[in-house]
C-alpha cells in the first residue's frame, strides 16, 4: 500500500484534502468515489517519489539530513535496498567538489600573475610554463576528478550497494570501506544482524553531526596553516626579488655592508641560483604538507600520532574519544553486552592503541578477575561504569543513564575539540604575524640602513 496525499470535490464542489493509502491512483479514485468525493489531484508519499520530484531544488538543509531519513526508513521498515536507492536519488553535494571551480579560477590568477611578471621584467620564465600547465592541464583534470570522487563516485556506489542488498549478496570489501569507521567496527563485529542493523540507523544522525564538525574543526586549522604558508612564501619571494636590485646598488657604491646585510644579500643569493625552480619546489611543498596534513586528518591516519604532541594532540584525542563515546552509547542502548561494546567501541576510535587497551578491558570485563589497568588515551572517559556489577531489577534503567552519559560525553568532546582548534588557530595566526613582522623588519633594517648612510655620504 501507498500513502497518497490527495485533493478532491463532494458533490457540492467542496473541495477536500486529505492523507490515504491504496495500491495505486486508479484504486485511489474508486475508494474516494464510494465516499462520494471526486479525485482532483493526488501526491505519492513515498520516499523515491519525494526525492525524485524535487531532485532539481532539495534545499540544502533537505540534503544535510539524509542520514537521518536513512536511519527513520530503515526503523520504519523500509527495505534496506529501497532506503539507498532512493538516497542515490538524491543530487549530493560536498564541499571538495565545490573547491574545483576555485582550484581553475586560482589556476587561472597565478597563470597571469606570473605571465606579467614575465613580459615586464623578463623573470619566472620557467614558472610561466608550469602555471601554463596547471592552469589549462592540471586544474581541468584536478577539477574533474574532484567532481568525480564527491559527486559520481557516491552515487554509483549506492546504486550498486543497493543492487547488491536487493540480490540478497554481501557488500565486498572496497564498498565497506566507504562507511566511517564507526559502521565498519560495528559491522565486523560478531553482535545479531538485527542488531547491528538498528546500530547503524541510531548511529546515522550522530556521524552526520560529527562529520559536519570535523568539517569546522578541519577548516579552523588549516584555514590559518595555509595563511602562513603564503606568508612564507612572500617572504621567499621578496628576498628572491627585491633585494638583487639592492645589492646592485650597494656594490655600485662599494660601501661596506653590515653583517646583518651581508647575511641577507648571501640568503638572496643562494635563492637566486636555485632560480625559478627553487621557487616552484618551495611553494609545492607547502601545498604538499597542508594537503597531506588535511588528508591524514579526515581519513584518521595521522591523527594518532598527532595526538601525541602536547597541547596541540588534545584535540585528536578528544575526537577520538568522542567518537568511543558514540559507539559506546548506541551499543549499550540496543542491550549490547557492555564487555562487547567496549571492544566493538575500541576498535572503532582509530587509534591502534586504544583498539589494543579496549581488548584487554573487554576481557577482564568478561573474566572479572579484579585487576585494574590503566586506559590509556581513553583516560577521562567513565570506563568504570562498565564495570559494575547490575541486578536483574535496574539493568535497563541503569542502561539507559550509561549510554546518556556516554552520548553527552561525545557531544561535549566533539563541541571541545572544535573549541580547541579555533584556540590553535589564533595561535597559528599570531606566529604568522610575528614571523612577518620580524622577517619584514629585519628585512627593512638590512636593506635601508646602508642606504641611509650611503645618501648621508653622498650628501
Amino acid at each position: 500500500m501507498i500513502n497518497y496525499r490527495y485533493e478532491a470535490v463532494d458533490s457540492n464542489d467542496v473541495p477536500v484534502f486529505g492523507v490515504t493509502q491504496a495500491e495505486d491512483v486508479v484504486a485511489l479514485r474508486d475508494l474516494l468515489a464510494k465516499r462520494g468525493l471526486t479525485l482532483t489531484a493526488s501526491t505519492e508519499l513515498s520516499l523515491d517519489a519525494l526525492i525524485l520530484a524535487h531532485q532539481e531544488t532539495l534545499p540544502r538543509l533537505y540534503q544535510l539530513r539524509v542520514g537521518e531519513q536513512l536511519r527513520e526508513a530503515f526503523l520504519t521498515g523500509l527495505p534496506a535496498h529501497e532506503a539507498v536507492r532512493a538516497i542515490a536519488a538524491e543530487p549530493l553535494s560536498h564541499p571538495m567538489a565545490e573547491l574545483a571551480l576555485w582550484l581553475e579560477v586560482f589556476a587561472v590568477v597565478l597563470f597571469l600573475f606570473v605571465g606579467t611578471l614575465w613580459w615586464q621584467f623578463g623573470i619566472l620564465k620557467f614558472l610561466f610554463l608550469l602555471s601554463a600547465l596547471a592552469a589549462f592541464v592540471v586544474a581541468p583534470a584536478a577539477g574533474f576528478m574532484l567532481r568525480w570522487f564527491y559527486r559520481h563516485r557516491p552515487v554509483a556506489t549506492l546504486r550498486a550497494m543497493a543492487d547488491r542488498l536487493e540480490a540478497g549478496l554481501n557488500l565486498p570489501s572496497h564498498l565497506t570501506f566507504a562507511a566511517p569507521a564507526e559502521l565498519r567496527s560495528v559491522m565486523a563485529s560478531t553482535i545479531d544482524e538485527h542488531v547491528k542493523a538498528r546500530v547503524a540507523a541510531d548511529m546515522m544522525p550522530g556521524l552526520l553531526t560529527s562529520n559536519m564538525r570535523m568539517q569546522q574543526f578541519l577548516t579552523t586549522l588549516i584555514g590559518p596553516l595555509a595563511v602562513l604558508g603564503l606568508v612564507i612564501l612572500g617572504l621567499y619571494s621578496a628576498v628572491l626579488l627585491i633585494v638583487p636590485g639592492f645589492k646592485a646598488i650597494f656594490q655600485d657604491f662599494g660601501i661596506e655592508l653590515p653583517g646583518m646585510t651581508m647575511a641577507l644579500i648571501h640568503l638572496s643569493d643562494l635563492l637566486f641560483k636555485l632560480g625559478s625552480i627553487g621557487w616552484t619546489a618551495f611553494a609545492l611543498s607547502i601545498l604538499l604538507f597542508i594537503g597531506l596534513l588535511a588528508l591524514g586528518i579526515v581519513t584518521g591516519v595521522a591523527s594518532e600520532v598527532l595526538s601525541e604532541i602536547p597541547v596541540f594532540g588534545m584535540a585528536f584525542r578528544w575526537t577520538m574519544q568522542a567518537r568511543v563515546s558514540r559507539i559506546l552509547a548506541s551499543l549499550i542502548r540496543h542491550d549490547v553486552p557492555y564487555s562487547e561494546a567496549l571492544r566493538i567501541a575500541s576498535r572503532g576510535s582509530g587509534f591502534r592503541s586504544v583498539a589494543e587497551r579496549g581488548e584487554i578491558l573487554a576481557n577482564e570485563l568478561v573474566q572479572q578477575t579484579g585487576l585494574a589497568f590503566p586506559t590509556g588515551k581513553l583516560s577521562g572517559l567513565p570506563i568504570s561504569m562498565l564495570f559494575v556489577t547490575e541486578s536483574a531489577t535496574d539493568s535497563d534503567q541503569r542502561r539507559i543513564t550509561v549510554a546518556h552519559t556516554f552520548q553527552s560525553l561525545s557531544e561535549m568532546l566533539e563541541s571541545a575539540s572544535v573549541g580547541q582548534g579555533r584556540i590553535l588557530a589564533v595561535v597559528v595566526q599570531s606566529i604568522a604575524l610575528v614571523l612577518t613582522g620580524t622577517v619584514v623588519g629585519f628585512g627593512v633594517i638590512s636593506l635601508f640602513l646602508p642606504l641611509i648612510k650611503l645618501l648621508n655620504d653622498l650628501s
